[in-house]
C-alpha cells in the first residue's frame, strides 16, 4: 500500500539557517557590500541544499512507509560520516559524499520543524526565480559600489622631475622605447632610485650609483623568446651584467612589481644592481590561472637567455629571483619539479617570493618535502619576520615568505566547498586570524572568494600588514633572504622610510589622476 506523504518547507528554513551561518567570521573583516553578497550566496544555498534534502526525504518515506524513520536514517548516515571526519578526507570523493550527508542529515532533521507546503510546483519555480533574480541583484550592487569602477586611468607612469634616470631602458639607444610600454612598463622604470636618493634613505649613509632597471613589454617583441632576448641585450647594453647582482623580476598578472622590493634592494645594494622584467600580459582577465604557463615559459626564457649570456663571461653577477602573488606562482612552476638542483642548474643564486598562491607546486612540494631541500630553504611566516631572523639565517638563499591568514595563500578552490581545509585550526588566531573561524559547507567557500578579491585588491594609499599586503615586511624579508643583513635596528630604520616613500608614492597618483599639480611629497622623505 503506498502512501503520499505531503512536502515540508525544508527550503526556506535551511535559507534561514545558512542566512545567519553567513556572518560567522572569515579571515578578514568584511565590508558591507560583501557581507549583502555572501549572505544572498550563502541563502541560495542554503534553500537548494534544504529543497535536495526534501526531495531525498520523501523518496526514502515512500520506501519506508514512515517519514520520521526516513528523517531519522537521513539523520543517522549524517552524524557518521561527521564522527567519521568524512568531510576532512584528502580524497576529493569521499570528502564530497561526506560533507553531502553531513548537510542533509542536519536538512532532514529542520525539516521535521517546518510548516507543510500547500503547493508544490508553482511554489518551486517561484523559489529558484527568486534566487536567481536575489543572486543576480546582489552581485550587480556588489559591482556597483566598486570603489575602484569609476577609477580614472593613467597610460604611463611619469617619472618624479619628469626624467628616467639615464641608467633605465628606453632612452637613447635602446630596442625597447618607452612610447610602448604601458603604464606597469613606465612605472617599473620610472621608479627606480637615484644614487642621492639611495644615499638619503639609508640609515648609514655611504656612496652609491644609480640601479640598472630593464622593462620589455608585450608589445615590444611578438614571442616570448624575442622578448627574453631583447630585454638582457638590454641589460647588457646597459651594463648590467656587470653589476654585483641581477635580480629576474616575475611580475603579476598585468606587468606589476611591488616597488617596495624593488626599492628595498636598490637600496640595500647601493645601486650595485640590475633589475630585469619581462611582461607576459598587459590585460585584466578573470581567467588568471590560465596565463601561469606563459608566465613559466617567459621566465624561464629570460633566465636562460641570461645564463647563456653569462656563461663566457670573467664576471659573474649574483643572479636572483624574485615573485610574489601570481608572479610566485609563475616563477616556481620553472623549478617545481627538481626543487633546490633544479635552482641551481638555473644558475639562481638566491630567491625570495612573498604570498605564493596555494596552487603552486614548488612551495607545497618543499612543505611535504616531496622534492629536494636543503639548508638554503626556508618557509618564512611574516611573523617570525617581524619577531627575529629564523634560525641559520646565514646559510638561507631560498625564501618562501606568507601570512598564515593569507586568503590567497590558504584558498585551494571549489573543494573549499565540500572540504574541511587543512589550516582551519585553533591555532590561526595567533598568526593574526579571527577567534571563532568554523568550516561551514558551501559557505565557507563564498566567505573565501570574497575575502580572496578583498585581499587582492589593497590599495596603494596605506600599506598594513594583513592578508595579501606584504609590503610593510617586504624590506626585512629582502634583507634577510637575499643576504644583506643589515643589522635589525637599522633593517628597520630603513623599512619604515620606504614605506613612506610607498605611501608618498600613493598619494602622487591619486593627485595626479584627479589632474592637480605633482605634489611636492612625491620626493624622497628625509631621514628621521
Amino acid at each position: 500500500m503506498s502512501t503520499t506523504f505531503e512536502r515540508r518547507d525544508t527550503a526556506r528554513i535551511m535559507a534561514a539557517v545558512a542566512l545567519a551561518a553567513s556572518f560567522t567570521p572569515s579571515l578578514l573583516r568584511r565590508r558591507r557590500r560583501d557581507q549583502a553578497a555572501v549572505t544572498v550566496g550563502a541563502v541560495v544555498l542554503g534553500a537548494g541544499a534544504g529543497a535536495v534534502t526534501e526531495v531525498a526525504v520523501l523518496r526514502l518515506a515512500e520506501r519506508l512507509g514512515s517519514e520520521s524513520e526516513a528523517r531519522l536514517a537521513v539523520a543517522g548516515i549524517g552524524a557518521a560520516a561527521t564522527l567519521a571526519e568524512l568531510p576532512s578526507s584528502p580524497s576529493d570523493l569521499v570528502a564530497a559524499v561526506g560533507t553531502g550527508a553531513r548537510v542533509a542529515g542536519i536538512g532532514a532533521l529542520l525539516g521535521a520543524l517546518a510548516p507543510v507546503r500547500e503547493r508544490r510546483e508553482p511554489v518551486d519555480r517561484v523559489a529558484l526565480a527568486g534566487a536567481v533574480a536575489l543572486g543576480a541583484s546582489g552581485w550587480w550592487a556588489w559591482k556597483r559600489t566598486d570603489p575602484r569602477r569609476h577609477r580614472p586611468r593613467m597610460t604611463a607612469y611619469p617619472p618624479v622631475g619628469g626624467a628616467f634616470l639615464p641608467t633605465v631602458s628606453g632612452g637613447a639607444g635602446s630596442a625597447v622605447p618607452r612610447e610602448g610600454l604601458d603604464f606597469e612598463g613606465t612605472r617599473f622604470l620610472a621608479c627606480a632610485v637615484p644614487a642621492a636618493d639611495i644615499r638619503a634613505l639609508r640609515p648609514d649613509g655611504g656612496p652609491a650609483v644609480d640601479p640598472v632597471r630593464v622593462f620589455v613589454g608585450v608589445g615590444s617583441a611578438p614571442t616570448v623568446q624575442e622578448r627574453a632576448r631583447l630585454a638582457i641585450d638590454e641589460l647588457e647594453r646597459l651594463g648590467g651584467l656587470d653589476r654585483g647582482r641581477v635580480v629576474v623580476w616575475s611580475a603579476t598578472l598585468r606587468g606589476f612589481v611591488n616597488p617596495v622590493p624593488l626599492d628595498a634592494e636598490e637600496v640595500l645594494c647601493r645601486g650595485d644592481v640590475a633589475s630585469v622584467c619581462v611582461q607576459y600580459w598587459d590585460r585584466p582577465t578573470l581567467a588568471m590561472p590560465f596565463k601561469v604557463p606563459v608566465a613559466r615559459d617567459t621566465h624561464r626564457a629570460v633566465l636562460a637567455e641570461l645564463a647563456a649570456r653569462l656563461a663566457d663571461r670573467p664576471h659573474r653577477p649574483e643572479v636572483v629571483v624574485y615573485g610574489e602573488s601570481l608572479g610566485a606562482w609563475a616563477s616556481q612552476e620553472v623549478f617545481k619539479d627538481g626543487g633546490v638542483a633544479a635552482l641551481d642548474a638555473a644558475g639562481v643564486d638566491r630567491a625570495l617570493w612573498a604570498g605564493t598562491p596555494f596552487f603552486s607546486g614548488l612551495r607545497r612540494a618543499f612543505q611535504k618535502d616531496r622534492v629536494p631541500r636543503d639548508e638554503r630553504v626556508a618557509l618564512v611566516s611574516t611573523r617570525e619576520l617581524l619577531d627575529a631572523d629564523p634560525a641559520a639565517a646565514r646559510a638561507l638563499r631560498f625564501a618562501f615568505l606568507d601570512r598564515r591568514v593569507d586568503p590567497v595563500v590558504l584558498f585551494s578552490g571549489f573543494d573549499v566547498l565540500w572540504r574541511r581545509p587543512e589550516w582551519l585550526d585553533e591555532r590561526l588566531h595567533e598568526d593574526g586570524g579571527p577567534d571563532g573561524l568554523r568550516w561551514v559547507p558551501g559557505i565557507t567557500f563564498l566567505q573565501l572568494v570574497f575575502d580572496l578579491l578583498r585581499a587582492t585588491r589593497w590599495t596603494s594609499d596605506l600599506p598594513q600588514a594583513a592578508a595579501h599586503d606584504y609590503r610593510v615586511e617586504l624590506p626585512l624579508a629582502v634583507n634577510l633572504a637575499l643576504g644583506h643583513h643589515l643589522p635589525p635596528d637599522a633593517a628597520q630604520q630603513l623599512a619604515d622610510r620606504l614605506i613612506e616613500r610607498e605611501v608618498a608614492r600613493g598619494a602622487r597618483l591619486r593627485a595626479l589622476r584627479r589632474g592637480e599639480p605633482d605634489p611636492a611629497s612625491a620626493t624622497v622623505p628625509a631621514p628621521g
